[in-house]
């Protein structure tokens, strides 16, 4: 799945384009969007003192928020819900800055709050992370991204296809992995998702 997902993209990516209809192709002060999906085929996995665990995944969300606080400079917002078995959930906290190069190229950092819970047990991990932001339009209506994340408690990537409905909705469709680390006894976890969600931009 990941490899068919990933080689769509970079299809996508070398197909020229007529139009750009991404949430974020041009960051404009007092501009934004909303961001709301459910994950669905997620998987929730563990690693603890060595021993890696399977802690299966259930149907859950991520919402999140971009504001320009001018032009080519943004304050992003993202919280990932996970949860899986034996009590088991990881959520995240994070805020950024993004700053736009070009319309196809944005650049990110900002501050990471984790929380992970094992067997009813909990622990939290904060710091920073940095990375990019590719996208392109496909056509007037359809824009593709891809995104890449790392830092001390958190490494990411991301791919997706949004599609605007109307002027200030857009569906999108993305995959998402992620590893949360730095957690008591070198302990981490990882979790991958199809998204499925829509955008409000203002």
């Amino acid at each position: 799945m990941k490899k068919l997902l990933l080689g769509t993209l970079v299809a996508g990516l070398l197909v020229s384009s007529v139009g750009f209809a991404s949430p974020l192709s041009k960051i404009e002060a007092g501009k934004g969007k909303i961001d709301a999906s459910l994950s669905f085929g997620s998987g929730l996995k563990a690693t603890g003192d060595n021993v890696d665990q399977d802690l299966g995944g259930d149907t859950r969300y991520r919402l999140g928020a971009t504001f320009g606080i001018s032009d080519k400079l943004a304050l992003d917002y993202l919280y990932a819900s996970h949860e899986g078995d034996h009590s088991s959930s990881v959520q995240s906290h994070q805020t950024s800055l993004i700053y736009q190069f070009t319309p196809n190229f944005d650049v990110f950092g900002g501050y990471v709050y984790n929380k992970g819970k094992y067997y009813g047990n909990s622990d939290s991990t904060s710091g920073y992370q940095v990375g990019a932001i590719g996208k392109i339009g496909l056509n007037e209506r359809t824009n593709a991204w891809a995104k890449f994340g790392i830092g001390n408690t958190i490494t990411q990537y991301e791919i997706g296809l949004g599609y605007d409905i109307t002027k200030n909705w857009e569906a999108n469709l993305f995959y998402n992995d992620t590893k949360y680390k730095d957690f008591e006894h070198d302990g981490s976890f990882k979790t991958h998702s199809i998204n499925l969600g829509a955008t409000y931009k203002f």
